[in-house]
């Protein structure tokens, strides 16, 4: 099966409803992650739903992007995080373990001063909501990398 096709379905199954659903995500997750590149970060960001029933699965997504690290891997997650409309608190968690990251927050940081001005202002309204939902883990973070950019 293709990396389309696989994508297609873990967006089918997304909601995780019931133990069949899950047993088929787990499975097709686990196809995808030979496969996956930098490329298909976009459309796997469209995986995210806030509304699933099993959080401890959809985690699987983060840990399966988390291995493509490096600048290619935050420029993606700078860019598509912002659009994850039905995934927002899960685009929160991702730019969360970014910002938590001794390796990877500062390269975040030249990854945003890098963007056009409309992409910036996406990145900086979803770090304000980061920093709004906890404001004592990443409010000085936040405002750091704001004040850089």
């Amino acid at each position: 099966m293709n990396k389309k096709e696989l994508i297609n379905q873990l967006y089918n199954l997304r909601k995780l409803t019931n133990q069949a659903e899950c047993e088929a995500f787990e499975n097709k997750l686990s196809e995808l992650s030979e496969e996956i590149s930098i490329e298909d970060i976009g459309e796997v960001c469209k995986i995210f739903d806030d509304n699933t029933k099993d959080e401890e699965i959809m985690f699987g997504v983060i840990h399966m992007i988390e291995k493509l690290a490096g600048y290619d891997y935050l420029k993606c997650i700078v860019t598509h995080t912002p659009l994850m409309i039905e995934g927002k608190d899960w685009a929160l968690t991702l730019n969360k373990r970014i910002l938590n990251s001794k390796k990877y927050y500062p390269e975040y940081i030249e990854v945003i001063k890098s963007l056009n001005e409309k992409e910036k202002a996406q990145i900086i309204d979803l770090l304000i909501a980061v920093k709004n939902d906890n404001i004592s883990r990443f409010g000085e973070k936040v405002d750091y990398l704001l004040q850089r950019c």
